[in-house]
Parts: structure tokens; C-alpha cells; sequence
């Protein structure tokens, strides 16, 4: 039983290698645009390029990932996920690369969402509250300082309105 599985592995290996030479793409996840750049994830690191297409440019090059990555609404910075040295936590950096400042520090996960209208703090859910199994939506600013519970249940994506009072709140259970 151990050869046909080795076989089967070596036959797999050798035509995913056969489809990189001939020149496929690869599985470019977790995008986000601002006007004509595009950040997205791909091998866990973050990378820009034109909405319109051409080469694209590695912004990070961490032996952790880097996932959920979000254009602040002036499309100067990018805020995401870092996941390094064990913890999963929000980062901030220039669009045009520098290196990332971590913004939270809680064992708990931290997932990006995106920025509040004035791109003052970053939008983040996470189940910091046990035994509260939702993920609850926080604000932290992008200066430092502690983040800030929103008022909602509990969320999977989350956006504010430019006076953040309207938020609109989708359920991660459904």
C-alpha cells in the first residue's frame, strides 16, 4: 500500500511542477482595492500591483503570514493579519512597504475587516470573550492605544458608515 501512495504523490508533484513551467497562475487570495492598486495575499505574504494588470511587488518577505490585508480609506496605509512568533495579531504598514507595526497584543485571534471612515483605527473581529463563542467586532487606533468594543452582537465582516453610526454587520454562524 506504501508504493502506489508514494507513486501517487511523486505523479501529483510532477504535474504541478509540469503546470508552473507552463506558466499558470497561482491562487492569489484575500484582495482588496484602492482606486488602482490591488493588495492581495499570496504564499502568506502580501504583494501590490495595478488593478489593471502587469507585474506585481512583494511588500513583505516574514517567515509568518499575512492575511486580510485592507487599504486605509486614503490608500496610504495597509492594515492585515500577522501571524508571527505563535500569535495572530493586527498589523499596519505604508502602501508602499516599510516595516509593519503591530497594533494589538491579546492571545486571541485578530482578523482584519477594514478601517473606520476617517482611517484614524482599524477594524478587527475576535472571540476575546470567553465564554462568548461570536466574534466580536473592535476598533484599535492606528497610533496604539486599547481597542474599543463596538456595540454589535457579534460579527464575521463589519463595515461603519462616514459618522459611524450605521453599521452594517454580517453574521460569521450563518
Amino acid at each position: 500500500m506504501r508504493i502506489p501512495l508514494c507513486a501517487a504523490a511523486l505523479l501529483v508533484a510532477a504535474r504541478m511542477a509540469a503546470g508552473a513551467q507552463a506558466g499558470e497562475s497561482h491562487l492569489m487570495r484575500l484582495a482588496d482595492v484602492h482606486g488602482d492598486r490591488l493588495v492581495f495575499t499570496y504564499e502568506d505574504d502580501l504583494w501590490t500591483a495595478s488593478a489593471q494588470g502587469g507585474d506585481a511587488s512583494r511588500l513583505t518577505r516574514d517567515a509568518g503570514a499575512e492575511r486580510y490585508a485592507k487599504f486605509s480609506p486614503d490608500g496610504t496605509r495597509i492594515a492585515f493579519t500577522g501571524q508571527y512568533d505563535g500569535g495572530v495579531d493586527v498589523y499596519v504598514m505604508d502602501a508602499t512597504g516599510s516595516p509593519p507595526v503591530r497594533l494589538t497584543f491579546h492571545p486571541a485571534p485578530d482578523l482584519v475587516l477594514g478601517w473606520t471612515p476617517d482611517g484614524g483605527s482599524v477594524l478587527f473581529r475576535s472571540r476575546r470573550e470567553y465564554p462568548y463563542r461570536g466574534e466580536q467586532v473592535y476598533a484599535v487606533p492606528v497610533g496604539g492605544g486599547t481597542e474599543r468594543k463596538l456595540a454589535v452582537d457579534r460579527a464575521g465582516l463589519a463595515a461603519l458608515s462616514p459618522d459611524e453610526i450605521k453599521r452594517m454587520v454580517a453574521d460569521s454562524q450563518t
